[in-house]
């Protein structure tokens, strides 16, 4: 696969899925990452511009680049967080971190509880720190995200504010034909800077040709420049070999789309197994504007990355073998739901 690398020329916006008409807010936040949906846009974009393809031409354009629910012959991966080339990783939400102690614990399933329901393992954590939260917005190194795969604990982490800036934007509706403000069309937004060296990406496989050069990025049409790179995609793995206990930990590095729901379809696989409690985050709400139609995309809700899944399993090696560098839910050609494999253990460490 080859890795696209978006490097901003400016700042970008990509909108939150909440309303931003007349009486309906005047404010609207980034999101941060975009999606995998945003990305993937400008890539087939790119890819059409470079294929000088006709865009009234539907039948030339699904053929070449598919559809919004389905790419056709392309298949994306990410997107992906790089600092000075270097891949980062979403937090894990099983992970919980004290400023106060500047320590870190971890959740597991401990105890049973009765519920409406019925039994729940609810995860409970490993040790007590003083104002110990998750990190809504955090992102963890190749050797920290290996140490949280291998049933250990992070070294360090980097913040939001390490990686970028919010900027706060004015807007006015005009009257183009009068070189006027329009009353009451006053709105603000909060725009998205990299720091130096910071930058995304998602891995591209299909039998076409993308130029490297300026493109419109997000909402506002700011501009980044996008280009191959050669940055690594490898994904941390097990390096331990104790998981005779079964007890697996699948973590979502990606947004995934499940339809709605927060747990995947478990059924879909051919090693029997059990999932006992999760770690999930807010719901990421998705929309934007199909283009094609002329209308709305629908709005979904997604499962953030950093989410995890506790797993027990008789045949933990083949289930590993199994799910290793798989994507869960719907829209996976798209780059939703990239996972990867871990342990855990209720009493300590590995």
């Amino acid at each position: 696969m080859r890795v696209i690398q978006f490097d901003p020329v400016d700042s970008l916006f990509f909108r939150e899925a909440k309303p931003f008409g007349i009486g309906e807010g005047g404010f609207l936040d980034s999101l941060f990452p975009p999606s995998a949906q945003t990305l993937s846009g400008a890539i087939r974009t790119a890819i059409g511009n470079t294929e000088k393809i006709d865009w009234q031409d539907s039948a030339k354009v699904k053929d070449l680049l598919g559809t919004a629910e389905d790419p056709g012959p392309l298949s994306f991966k990410g997107p992906y967080l790089y600092k000075d080339g270097q891949r980062l990783y979403p937090v894990p939400k099983n992970l919980l971190y004290s400023a106060t102690e500047s320590a870190w614990t971890r959740l597991v399933p401990k105890n049973i509880y009765q519920s409406d329901l019925g039994e729940c393992h609810l995860p409970k954590a490993q040790n007590t720190l003083k104002k110990a939260k998750n990190i809504e917005q955090g992102w963890l190194d190749e050797a920290g995200l290996t140490a949280v795969l291998n049933g250990q604990l992070p070294q360090h982490y980097y913040r939001s504010e390490q990686l970028f800036k919010h900027e706060a934007r004015v807007g006015i509706g005009r009257n183009n034909q009068t070189s006027s403000v329009e009353p009451g069309q006053l709105f603000f937004t909060r725009h998205i800077r990299l720091h130096n060296g910071i930058s995304m990406a998602m891995a591209l496989d299909g039998p076409v040709m993308i130029e490297s050069g300026t493109i419109r990025l997000g909402g506002e049409g700011r501009l980044a420049h996008i280009s191959q790179s050669d940055v690594s995609l490898s994904v941390p793995k097990l390096t331990s070999d104790d998981c005779h206990s079964g007890q697996l930990l699948i973590t979502l590095l990606t947004h995934a789309d499940l339809g709605g729901n927060t747990m995947p379809d478990w059924s879909q696989f051919n090693i029997p197994l059990e999932c006992v409690s999760a770690c999930i985050g807010k719901a990421i709400r998705e929309g934007g504007w199909d283009y094609a139609n002329s209308k709305p995309k629908p709005l979904r809700s997604l499962v953030p990355a950093g989410s995890c899944y506790f797993i027990k399993t008789d045949q933990p090696q083949a289930l590993i073998k199994e799910l290793q560098g798989m994507h869960l839910g719907h829209r996976t050609k798209f780059g939703y739901g990239e996972i990867v494999v871990g342990l855990w253990k209720e009493n300590g460490e590995l």
